[in-house]
């Protein structure tokens, strides 16, 4: 019986640590930007803030990193959101915002499942300040229209040759990626007769778009004076490389193409960092599992977070958010229950501290025995339902956990991720 008990009072005594050593928080419709003050002294000396999310499709994490974002942008000069969507879209739709309403910009730029009605603060913000939008992805999130709107805004510069070009390009990427994907999603084997179609786009589209990267060069050395112009053409360059990469590799086996993904991603974050916003602050929007900053699978798989320069992890604070209870939506729109997280889970802890909304900040802290559990192996449930071992220190410099959540009101359904 002293076991057990002793047991019981470590446990209570974890908790009580963690209730006195967080930020309790308002439950996330009632939440406002303000309540994130203590965010200025937590990441004063930061350049990069990555904001996770333990599963999409889930309506009170949307809501919670809106606010956040709002925070960071009005009261700390973060300038730039970088979100785990296509880097041709959301520069495009950036470029274009004063031509959508607050519905359309997030639709064509985004992917879908984020594309909700909790995120129209985030695209009214967007669109009436000087926050930028940028993507990280290679994989298309929107349609193939976008990018030739803002390629054709560059005319006379970029020659009627090159737009054609470009639409080409576009609607072939986004032909093969929904046909592929069909399969892929499917598990299914691609015909024959469609993959040999498929290696005549691809082989076409690799020498189509050196012909438009050796033109597109020339015509950047010409416009060097005129730095927003030059600026635009690199995009297009870099867009274009984008393309190139998706259609070489978006064939391969499930596990391969989730690392060729991640690699480029990070290629992509450290360009948008180092090249197109050398001096801006940075925010990143995407999943737990590609913001863990030392993860590694036994397949070898390691996420975005993990294999981003050494420089721009030591500027970073890495910010994943998690969940209790309450239903949410698969990526396909499929509604499920999140389970029950196990005893002694970081949620499990989270939730006995019985906050509607709990931060915890991980990086100034030193271990003792009643937080013990944030610097060895704990569970944690992906997306609600996975028991998933990590440990919490060495993945997050802190955690943003919500009670109760639910599916999001979506402005259109998924269909590209």
């Amino acid at each position: 019986m002293g076991i057990f008990f002793r047991g019981k009072e470590k446990y209570l005594n974890s908790i009580e640590w963690l209730s006195e050593n967080s930020i309790h928080l308002s439950k996330p419709t009632e939440c406002k930007p303000q309540e994130f003050e203590f965010l200025r002294h937590i990441v004063k000396d930061k350049r990069v803030v990555w904001l996770g999310e333990n599963g999409h499709n889930i309506r009170e994490h949307n809501m919670m990193k809106s606010k956040i974002i709002e925070f960071l942008h009005k009261e700390m000069n973060f300038t730039v959101l970088a979100f785990e969507s296509g880097l041709a879209e959301c520069y495009s739709a950036n470029e274009l915002k004063k031509e959508f309403t607050d519905e359309d910009f997030l639709k064509n730029a985004i992917y879908s499942l984020w594309a909700t009605k909790e995120n129209l603060s985030l695209s009214q913000l967007i669109k009436n300040s000087d926050l930028n939008l940028i993507g990280i992805d290679i994989n298309p999130s929107s349609n193939p229209d976008l990018f030739i709107k803002f390629v054709q805004q560059l005319s006379p510069v970029v020659s009627k040759d090159v737009i054609e070009k470009i639409e080409y390009i576009e609607a072939g990427v986004y032909k093969w990626y929904y046909q592929l994907g069909q399969y892929k999603a499917r598990r299914k084997k691609v015909p024959a007769e469609m993959l040999h179609e498929f290696e005549e786009f691809k082989e076409k589209a690799s020498a189509v778009i050196a012909d438009l990267e050796a033109y597109l060069h020339e015509e950047y050395v010409l416009y060097l004076e005129n730095q927003e112009l030059a600026c635009k053409v690199k995009i297009i360059i870099r867009c274009l490389q984008n393309r190139l990469y998706f259609v070489n590799h978006i064939h391969h086996n499930h596990r391969t193409y989730k690392k060729v993904r991640e690699k480029r991603m990070k290629e992509n974050l450290e360009w948008v960092c180092q090249e197109l916003y050398p001096d801006e602050k940075i925010i990143i929007w995407a999943h737990n599992l590609h913001i863990f900053k030392q993860y590694k699978t036994f397949t070898g798989f390691e996420p975005l977070g993990a294999i981003v320069s050494s420089e721009i992890k030591e500027q970073s604070y890495y910010l994943g958010l998690f969940m209790y209870e309450g239903e949410i939506h698969t990526d396909t729109g499929q509604p499920y229950k999140i389970e029950k997280p196990p005893k002694k889970s970081l949620e499990d802890y989270m939730h006995q501290v019985q906050s509607p909304a709990l931060f915890t900040d991980f990086s100034q802290l030193e271990k003792n025995s009643d937080n013990k559990w944030i610097f060895t192996k704990t569970i944690f449930l992906e997306s609600g339902t996975m028991p998933t071992l990590f440990v919490p220190r060495d993945q997050l410099d802190g955690a943003l956990f919500v009670e109760s959540v639910s599916p999001p009101e979506y402005l259109k359904r998924n269909k590209n991720k």
